[in-house]
Formats: structure tokens, sequence, C-alpha cells
């Protein structure tokens, strides 16, 4: 039992013994190498670009100055070209003052575990001397600023319109070189010692503003295919206008923001043409009228009338939506058909001169009855042309200056012009209205007024004409 606990006890005493020897000798490693760094720099450390670790001043000034010696600044351009400026050229060389030792100096040698650790870096500006005005004549001299050789960048944009639509053509690059930004990596490459220059690295070369992968562009040429993907038919009976992206793309322009601009006026312009292309409205038309007499009848406000304004409104949002659609316009009054005749074969025939009207529907006719129009001696004449029946209303109150009437048939076709049943009336036709008149009014029976009236709908055309010779009266 006591052998043991000798045997444990000796035990202990050997570790403890070969501990202190071990931190013994880490001390006076720890120590000697203290006394080392007295005089040398720390592991890890780098002046204007030389490794002067574990060197004394005298050393590292010696391997600095032999750098100097041989330095020269490669500039590594587009295309695999390069260029140089050699050190002795601008003058560099060494002038040592005390920065060094200084350095030294701040170093706490104690401390020198810390250099495996975290590297040091230190740049000394005077340390080096260089002629700057040799430096500028090389660098101005260098072929990457010989305008011989730049090529300036350009912008990527959106291409011509073509049947498949808009793509982005890819900026071109180029080599033209931030001079400014260069000159301040050269300034600091000398005083590190630094031995090249990547301009591409270093972003030295000016960059197109717009590259294909550009967000705004992207999103404009999307916007642009949207729009000439439309196809917009309109059908004017037989005659046909189709729009599609070879006339919307002479249309689209592409602004400084790369915003998609719509040409409003030639939106404007192409509507118009439409309109001016196919509104009937108050045009001359030709009747072959009751008498067989084909005469011209001219004004009126029948016919097809497009809303300009909303139609380039609504066909703005249809292009902008990329449809494919057969669309109607937007009008303020439509006719019976399209086409030249545009009237088709309903309408009423009314004859100012004979006082007679004839109302024909679907070709057939259907009432022919004398009348009495807007009395002449009182400059209330009822006017000529060619109108639409504007609505039609069962017993209506006609109301006027110094007259408030009942009638049982009221349809309108001009402001407050119409015809209608006038039962206070004992006879119409002949030279009546030339001193009893109307206001303006077609006076007729009651039974032929219910006739037309059950058998008319709203936008069926009126045609008021005077045909000399068809008087029916003085006879």
């Amino acid at each position: 039992m006591r052998r043991t606990r000798s045997r444990n006890k000796y035990k202990k005493y050997n570790i403890v013994k070969i501990l202190i020897i071990i931190l013994g000798l880490i001390l006076i490693s720890y120590i000697g190498l203290s006394i080392y760094y007295i005089k040398h720099f720390y592991h890890g450390t780098t002046i204007n670009g030389v490794n002067c670790t574990r060197m004394t001043v005298k050393k590292a000034e010696d391997k600095i100055t032999k750098a100097v010696r041989k330095y020269n600044l490669t500039f590594e351009e587009k295309g695999g070209t390069k260029e140089q400026i050699i050190g002795k050229d601008i003058e560099l060389v060494t002038l040592f003052d005390s920065d060094l030792g200084e350095i030294k100096k701040k170093q706490n040698p104690f401390l020198w575990p810390f250099g495996f650790i975290q590297k040091k870096d230190f740049t000394i500006k005077t340390m080096l001397s260089y002629n700057e005005e040799l430096l500028k004549r090389y660098y101005d001299n260098l072929k990457c600023f010989d305008e011989n050789n730049v090529v300036k960048p350009v912008d990527a944009y959106i291409s011509e319109y073509k049947k498949s639509g808009y793509e982005i053509i890819e900026a071109e690059f180029g080599n033209l070189v931030q001079k400014d930004k260069l000159y301040e990596l050269v300034v600091k490459s000398i005083n590190d010692l630094n031995t090249k220059i990547n301009l591409e690295k270093e972003e030295c070369y000016v960059q197109p503003v717009y590259t294909s992968k550009s967000e705004a562009l992207i999103n404009a040429v999307n916007t642009m295919n949207t729009y000439v993907s439309s196809e917009i038919k309109y059908e004017f009976g037989d005659a046909v206008e189709v729009l599609d992206g070879s006339k919307i793309s002479e249309w689209l322009s592409v602004n400084d923001e790369k915003q998609v601009v719509l040409n409003e006026e030639k939106l404007k312009e192409y509507v118009d043409y439409l309109g001016r292309t196919y509104n009937t409205f108050g045009k001359t038309r030709t009747l072959k009228t009751s008498y067989n007499q084909t005469i011209q009848v001219k004004g009126g406000d029948y016919g097809w009338w497009m809303n300009r304004e909303a139609e380039r409104e609504e066909l703005k949002a249809v292009i902008k939506e990329g449809k494919k659609t057969t669309k109607k316009p937007v009008y303020f009054q439509e006719a019976a058909h399209y086409g030249d005749d545009d009237v088709g074969d309903t309408y009423v025939e009314i004859n100012l001169t004979a006082q007679h009207l004839f109302f024909y529907k679907d070709g057939k006719l259907v009432v022919d009855s004398d009348l009495v129009s807007g009395n002449v001696a009182k400059k209330n004449q009822s006017p000529t042309g060619t109108f639409p029946i504007l609505y039609k209303k069962e017993h209506a109150t006609l109301v006027g200056e110094d007259y408030e009437t009942p009638v049982d048939f009221w349809m309108p076709f001009y402001e407050n012009v119409g015809m209608h049943d006038a039962t206070w009336r004992s006879e119409f036709g002949k030279n009546i209205y030339l001193t009893q008149g109307s206001h303006g009014c077609i006076n007729l029976p009651h039974d032929k007024a219910k006739i037309i009236f059950e058998n008319i709908s709203k936008g069926v055309a009126v045609f008021c004409y005077e045909l000399p010779g068809t008087e029916n009266y003085n006879k």
C-alpha cells in the first residue's frame, strides 16, 4: 500500500517537472523571439507591396530599393493588348527617411505572435519619388488613349420592327477608358509597387448605360411586342380595314427613360381616316323617287357618324392589351347599312312640293298619303335633306311658343320637327302648306300616322325634298 502511494507521488512529480521544463522552453523561446523582433519586422509585414517578413530595417530598405530599380507597371487591356510604364522612365527612386524605422519602433516586440494572425500592410508615400510630369507624359501617350484606337460604347437598343416583332440589339462595350480613374490607380500602384493593372477587372472602361440585360429596355421591348401583336379588323359592309403590327409599329417610339410612347396624333389620324372614309353623315344621296325621277337629296343628318374621340380611346386600349379582334367603331349615330346605299329599302319619302308621303318597308309600299308641311308664308318651311327617325312616342304633347298640342303618334326626325297625326285638320295636300301649314312638322291623317308609327323604328331614313313640276294644285 505504501509502495503504491510512493509510485503515484513520483509520477505526479515527474509530470510537474516535465510541464515546468516545457513552459520554461516556451518562455525562453518567446523571450528569444521577442529580442529577435526588436530589430526585425513581424511575420506578414508588407511595405509598399514588398514582403518584409522578419527583415531588419536595412534589409527591408535593400529589398525595396531592388524592387524599385526593376519596377515596371503593366497595363492589361481589352483584346490582349499590354502596355507598360517603366520605372526608370519616370525617374522612380527610393528616398528612405525615418519612416521605415518609425514603423519598426511602433512594433511591440513582445506582441510578435500576432504577426502570424494578422498581416500588416504599410504604404509610405514619402519613400518613393518620381517625376509627376514624366509620369503624366507617358500616361497620356498610352495607346489606349489614342483616338484612332478608341471605340466608344454604344447602348443596347430596340431593333426596327419585323414580322416577328422587336428584339434588343446588344450594346457595343468599346474600349473607352475612364482616364481620371485609371490615373488614380496608376499612382496607387506605383506607391504600392504593384506591377500590373487589369483595366477590365478594375472597371476602368466606360460602360454602356443600357445593355440587353437592362430591365428598362426589356420592359420596353416586351411592351412594344404586345402592342404590335394586336390585330384589329373593322368591317364596313364589304369593305374591311385591318390594323396590325405593320401599321402600329409606325406609331411607337421609346423616350430617353425607355418608356414606350404610342403616338396619339398618328392614332388620331388613323381614326380620322376611318371617319372620313366610312362616315355617311350628311352626305348627298341619290334617290329614285316614286315619281320615276332620280334626284340628289342634299343635307340632313342621316348616316353613319363615328364618335372619333371615344373610338380613339377604345382602340388605344385594345392595342395596349395586344388583342386580336373584330371591332365595331363607337358611333354617335348609325345607319341601316354600310356601303353607298346606307338607307336600304325601308324609308320614308316626303315630297314637299307635291305635299305627299310614301313609306316603304322592306321595299314594299306601306303608306301613300297626302300631308301638310311647314307654313311657307310664316317661314316655317319643313327642312330638306335625309334624316333619321330619332325616336317615336305614343300620346305626346307638342309644345311651342304659342301652342301646346296633344298627338297620338309622334315621330321626330330633326330637332323638334317630326311626323305626327293632325286630327284638327279635315284635309291634307294641295297648297294648304303655303299659308296654313304647320310650324314645320309633317301633319298626317290619323290612320296614316298610326300605320307608319306601328311599322317604323328608330334610325329609319326620312327623305325630304322638293321636286318642281309635281305640284298637285292649280291643275
